[in-house]
């Protein structure tokens, strides 16, 4: 028998990669083998999936469907028109009680615009203007000093009427002034009748009436003496006095 060791070096080595290359071939085999085997078993996992999705999907449908609500039945155009006459033949009571408010302060304007009626005092020349707080020179007593009313010319005895509905608030017989009357209109109106004769068709508290007579033309009005006979007419607003002919005007 030989020995091993005696062979040559070459033939050794021949041997040895000859048993490498044997061993690679059956390693390759073997990776071949285990990666077709894990690829048909992922083929018929991934299948299985496949058709279990295709059976769920196959199930009881899931679409929603819009809620919609009942139908109610139509009214008909009739029934409409019949149910909107009941409607305006019935007025809720706040409208009638707003309907009564405003039928009985158009009916009190009404009244009070009817029996408002503002008329001069008489009829006459106007001698001296309303100087609206401008100094002008007194007939009288050669001074200047404003006019605050309007004198209109009238004969003595001449009726002088109240201007305006009112309330007699104040007779007097004023040192400057003669015998005057003055009548409360209301809303801040006073009106003042001055030089009047003594005797008087009213008396304080009495009630007038637009046009009521009140008096006559006198000649008691010292301050204003030298002039023709007169009735000094005043009226204030608001304590604040004001051209009297353009008030009774202005209606």
């Amino acid at each position: 028998m030989k020995n091993e060791t005696n062979q040559p070096k070459s033939t050794r080595l021949k041997g040895f990669y000859t048993a490498l290359l044997i061993s690679l071939a059956m390693i390759g085999a073997a990776c071949a083998y285990a990666y077709q085997a894990t690829t048909k078993n992922l083929e018929e996992n991934l299948n299985s999936l496949q058709n279990d999705l295709t059976a769920e999907t196959k199930g009881p449908s899931m679409e929603m469907k819009p809620v919609t609500e009942p139908p109610t039945e139509p009214e008909s155009h009739e029934a409409y028109e019949a149910a909107a006459d009941v409607k305006k033949q019935v007025p809720s009571e706040t409208s009638e009680a707003a309907e009564e408010e405003t039928t009985a302060e158009e009916t009190e304007i009404a009244e009070e615009t009817f029996d408002h009626v503002l008329v001069m005092p008489l009829e006459g020349e106007i001698q001296a203007e309303f100087s609206d707080g401008e100094l002008v020179k007194s007939v009288t007593t050669g001074t200047w000093q404003t006019h605050n009313g309007a004198d209109i010319a009238a004969e003595e005895g001449t009726a002088v009427r109240a201007a305006d509905n009112g309330t007699v608030s104040e007779v007097s017989k004023d040192p400057l002034w003669g015998i005057c009357v003055t009548i409360d209109h209301g809303n801040g109106i006073k009106s003042r009748y001055c030089g009047l004769s003594a005797a008087l068709s009213v008396k304080e508290g009495d009630a007038v009436e637009s046009g009521q007579t009140i008096g006559s033309v006198g000649n008691t009005a010292d301050i204003e003496i030298k002039q023709e006979s007169h009735l000094h007419f005043e009226v204030q607003k608001n304590d604040i006095y004001v051209d009297p002919i353009a008030y009774v005007n202005s209606q």
